[in-house]
């Protein structure tokens, strides 16, 4: 990361508009972030029973946890993609350059990443199957 700062101070200068910036420094970050990119063990399942779930649950610090485990768990170029959308900075047209895909091809990737991390967080709650 201190490699990316370093690049960032030379490079940013050049760069003429704040969004381009942005931009450039989330590439460099996420390239440097792939290239050291070490999978976790699975994390445990979330013990907080559907019961005790009401009509605005508080967030557990251990559920956040988890949720960012599953998270960090998606494959590539889906976790990027879904954690620069909902970061919020750039346009999808940006997202898409940054990301080096069409739109179409982003929004197919947003719309996996989602469907996969539904998943994720499905199997977390219902646990393992036990069979007798």
């Amino acid at each position: 990361m201190a490699d990316t700062l370093v690049e960032v101070e030379a490079q940013l200068a050049q760069v003429r508009s704040e969004t381009g910036r942005r931009a450039w420094l989330v590439s460099r970050v996420r390239e440097r972030c792939l290239k050291n990119n070490v999978v976790s063990a699975p994390a445990p399942r979330l013990l907080r029973s559907e019961g005790e779930v009401g009509e605005n649950p508080e967030v557990l610090k251990i559920e956040a946890y988890l949720l960012a485990q599953r998270f960090h768990a998606l494959p590539e170029p889906e976790r990027s993609a879904l954690a620069l959308f909902y970061v919020d900075l750039f346009n999808l047209e940006e997202l898409a350059q940054i990301l080096k895909m069409s739109v179409e091809v982003l929004s197919e990737t947003l719309g996996a990443a989602r469907a996969l991390l539904k998943e994720s967080l499905n199997g977390m709650r219902s646990g393992p199957s036990s069979s007798v």
